[in-house]
């Protein structure tokens, strides 16, 4: 199951929206001939307009739908939330990708439930163990383009660890980063870790050293009975700066960002490779298409802030090493 259809459903169910959650090949179809890019989920509209791309659709439906919004009241902790969504679907989703692929036992397991969903249920046709096969045999070949050649796994584990060594101290302390409610940056992190708590590996790894972490995420899947309240961190400096959200900052700013900064300076310059240092390490893999809108967006976001969101923001941004990559 891809961590964005996760992200957008869980999203949805809290939202009280409506919806339809197809999957199998009915699914595929959609996201291969109704959007310019192959990408799930893929959103249909009651207007008949499909949409793609999980950031793009909480904006459209935070417009659309008043209540019970996932974008914080506080107009920086909105820019902050975003932030850490962008971290999560950009970054985070190739630790996850790597780690869904690395092992032999994770690739047979991971590619025999998703035909299985493809055929919904069907393992009894021909074609069960080919596809199965198959599916494994593409996914392990695309994590040297998307993830980095093996030299490059530590980096991806360092980074896994790391954010789950906050989280596990976060959400011992309280479910959710703005109040009492969920905003678009747990669902991010939500939608990469409900993978993690399915694959082998990663679900081993949480049951026995991120306990808490791992119960999180179960609790996230459906929060449509949940109710809340914002609690404003940008507007009280001491307690942002005590917070977990400036863990996640440093974390954004020593891998995140710095990806976003060197795919587009790669692909602008047609460049096969990217690279950029991490502690005394250099982070190398092929540009990514899919990044290179991110850092501009991030960008625009940050100068239609306010001056007062700004001045709220400003010290903490550049104490975590991002402001650098937004003003």
């Amino acid at each position: 199951m891809s961590p964005f259809s996760m992200k957008m459903r869980a999203y949805m169910r809290y939202r009280r929206i409506p919806f339809q959650w197809i999957t199998d090949e009915r699914a595929n179809t959609v996201a291969q001939t109704k959007v310019e890019t192959y990408m799930v989920p893929v959103l249909e509209d009651p207007e008949g307009v499909f949409r793609n791309d999980s950031t793009f659709m909480i904006d459209l439906l935070e417009e659309r739908f008043p209540d019970r919004r996932a974008e914080p009241e506080d107009e920086a902790d909105a820019f902050l939330a975003y932030l850490i969504e962008d971290f999560a679907d950009e970054w985070l989703l190739w630790p996850f990708f790597m780690m869904r692929w690395r092992h032999e036992e994770d690739r047979k397991f991971n590619s025999q439930w998703i035909v299985y969903e493809y055929l919904r249920g069907d393992t009894t046709t021909p074609q069960f163990d080919g596809f199965a096969t198959m599916w494994a045999a593409r996914q392990t070949k695309l994590v040297r383009a998307t993830c980095g050649e093996q030299e490059m796994f530590p980096l991806h584990d360092e980074s896994l660890d790391a954010l789950l060594k906050i989280t596990e101290r976060a959400f011992t302390s309280g479910m959710f980063l703005f109040g009492t409610r969920p905003s678009r940056a747990e669902f991010a992190l939500y939608g990469i870790l409900s993978q993690l708590i399915l694959d082998h590996t990663p679900s081993a790894h949480l049951r026995q050293n991120f306990n808490f972490t791992y119960r999180w995420t179960t609790l996230m899947e459906d929060l449509s009975g949940r109710e809340g309240a914002w609690q404003s961190l940008s507007a009280d400096p001491e307690r942002l700066k005590s917070s977990p959200v400036i863990d996640l900052l440093r974390l954004s700013a020593k891998y995140h960002l710095p990806l976003l900064r060197a795919n587009r300076r790669a692909m602008d310059a047609g460049e096969k490779m990217l690279s950029f240092p991490i502690d005394d390490s250099t982070f190398t893999r092929r540009p990514a298409e899919r990044h290179q809108g991110c850092l501009p967006a991030l960008q625009d976001r940050y100068q239609s802030l306010s001056d007062d969101a700004k001045a709220n923001l400003n010290s903490v941004l550049t104490d975590t090493g991002c402001l650098d990559y937004l003003a």
